[in-house]
């Protein structure tokens, strides 16, 4: 064990130089670190390029930068929650399942038309459903960080579209597992599934405030220590029974996160898990760029652009219709349909999963090259959202004007 310590440490060591250099490199050029960080990963991890004897592949995804990666998701959906309350989402409930619904159902059927299109088979075309149709949790919650939109209303909509994916992607996985696997699934394991997850979280968010005020008396700890660790492991255990129900453990985050917001002692813990959520959050950032093989992505570079191009003026309707039926319209409707355009680590998971069930070889190289493109893509349309929005706004005017002449 004390022999392999100092390996451990200059590796972790190593990560955090490139960490460092890439966010600089970010704050530099006015731009998200998040496609810095990927690209980072990609150019040192274990797919690095190599020049003859020389490599780029000089650092090992290690147990303690997956459980680093990790603890940063869990760090920024966490705040997320903390930045809103139950409160709030049961006040704007029925629009936000108007729109989470709506907005799910509507990216699911284009990716689903998209598949058949292009794999001819409903099976892969069911992947590149999964694969184009759920937003990253984790890009979006640090967009909408670095551009301080976390408290703007619409970003309500936000995080009810994500609580509505995951209860998707649950639903989701069940049938694909099925078809992949057995080519067949349990109508009744998907709807118990469905049933344990959904009564799980409305009774969170129903019952949040009454959970906050049992919290708020608990959690009066004067000593720093003791209230950072209390956090630290309610934050723990509620991504462990997030998982053994079948939840994302970073939805679990976020469900923690929007019950402390209605203690008082919300403000206490943003200042203390904000530095923690920008460094483990970068680490994440990092570790999904060193999973990405830049080798392969030479023939799904069609496949790859297509998809890019129908997810954003995809979304970009969807995300509007969305929108309207919650109830925020042109600014706010824009801000959301261009900042939840991202996918991420769920696109790779899934199509790794087909294609070690035996199905399209194409389908892992196309979901990474698909949300690298996308990482780098999004940052920049979710920063812009405004600028589009006039314009679109100018031509609809001259329309107008045109038919009232």
């Amino acid at each position: 064990m004390a022999d392999l310590a100092p390996d451990v440490i200059f590796n972790a060591g190593l990560a955090f130089a490139f960490i460092f250099i890439a966010s600089w490199l970010a704050h530099l050029l006015n731009y998200s670190s998040i496609p810095f960080l990927i690209l980072a990963g990609m150019l040192v991890g274990a797919h690095g390029p190599e020049f003859g004897p020389v490599t780029f592949a000089i650092i090992s995804d290690t147990e303690s930068i997956d459980l680093l990666s990790r603890l940063g998701v869990l760090l920024m959906l966490f705040y997320l929650g903390l930045e809103f309350s139950t409160g709030k989402i049961v006040e704007a409930g029925k629009n936000l399942f108007k729109g989470g619904i709506t907005y799910v159902a509507l990216n699911f059927a284009r990716g689903l038309g998209f598949g058949w299109l292009f794999f001819n088979s409903w099976a892969e075309a069911m992947v590149v459903a999964g694969i184009t149709g759920v937003s990253s949790s984790a890009i979006i919650t640090r967009l909408l960080v670095d551009l301080k939109r976390v408290a703007n209303p619409e970003t309500e909509l936000i995080l009810g579209i994500m609580v509505f994916e995951d209860i998707f992607i649950a639903m989701y996985l069940s049938v694909l597992s099925g078809m992949l696997l057995a080519g067949d699934y349990s109508l009744s394991k998907v709807l118990l599934n469905i049933l344990v997850i959904f009564i799980f979280i409305t009774t969170i968010i129903a019952f949040g405030r009454r959970f906050g005020v049992f919290l708020d008396k608990k959690l009066i700890f004067r000593n720093t220590e003791t209230f950072v660790l209390a956090i630290f492991t309610l934050l723990l255990f509620i991504g462990i029974l997030a998982e053994r129900l079948h939840i994302a453990e970073a939805i679990g985050a976020l469900l923690l996160g929007l019950v402390l917001a209605e203690t008082t002692h919300n403000q206490r813990i943003i200042q203390m898990i904000t530095p923690m959520r920008d460094l483990f959050g970068a680490v994440f950032f990092f570790s999904f760029g060193m999973a990405i093989d830049y080798r392969i992505f030479g023939e799904v570079i069609s496949i790859s652009a297509a998809a890019i191009l129908m997810t954003i003026f995809g979304n970009i309707i969807t995300g509007l219709i969305a929108s309207w039926l919650s109830g925020y319209k042109k600014k706010r409707a824009a801000n959301v349909a261009f900042t939840i355009m991202a996918r991420g680590e769920f696109s790779i998971i899934v199509a790794s999963f087909a294609a070690s069930a035996g199905y399209s070889d194409r389908l892992p190289a196309f979901a990474a090259l698909y949300v690298l493109l996308l990482a780098l893509i999004s940052p920049f349309l979710a920063k812009k959202a405004k600028f589009f929005y006039q314009i679109t706004e100018k031509i609809s005017g001259v329309f107008r004007k045109k038919a009232a002449a």
